[in-house]
């Protein structure tokens, strides 16, 4: 692996590995957002299901979220990869990799649907939705 190239690949894994933190850190914010929303809604407003079910939609937001930081780790592997291995690879490809594996629309729902039931966001999107039901049959 020439020299230019693997600079360009390091200058590339700080980016991404920038990047998928800050995306983890975006991930707890949205979470922390529904734990607020719901707890002012449920104990000020009496709104019905409406609070379930904008937790939900805000679980699913997370998990396309956790979708856009997967695609970041996978490119990440790769480079690491090719760092660790002196491999090959053309780095700022991260773009041009991911068109060239994008899955189709139906593909893509499932990883949606994938990342939103990993443990990591399940449980805590489980927990408030628990919560907003709750408070809203008690209210």
């Amino acid at each position: 692996m020439d020299t230019i190239n693997q600079t360009a690949l390091q200058q590339e894994w700080t980016t991404l590995q920038f990047q998928y933190d800050s995306y983890e850190k975006f991930s707890l914010i949205l979470k922390l957002f529904s734990v607020v929303l719901c707890s002012l809604l449920v104990f000020h407003l009496q709104l019905d299901f409406v609070l379930p079910i904008l937790c939900l939609i805000i679980w699913m937001l997370d998990g396309i979220w956790k979708t856009f930081q997967s695609r970041i780790g996978e490119r990440l592997l790769v480079v690491e990869k090719s760092l660790r291995d002196s491999i090959q690879e053309n780095a700022l490809q991260y773009n041009t990799q991911w068109e060239l594996n994008r899955p189709n629309s139906v593909k893509l729902i499932a990883n949606y649907l994938k990342n939103a039931l990993s443990p990591t966001v399940f449980v805590p999107h489980l927990a408030i939705i628990s919560l907003a039901l709750i408070g809203t049959c008690i209210s």
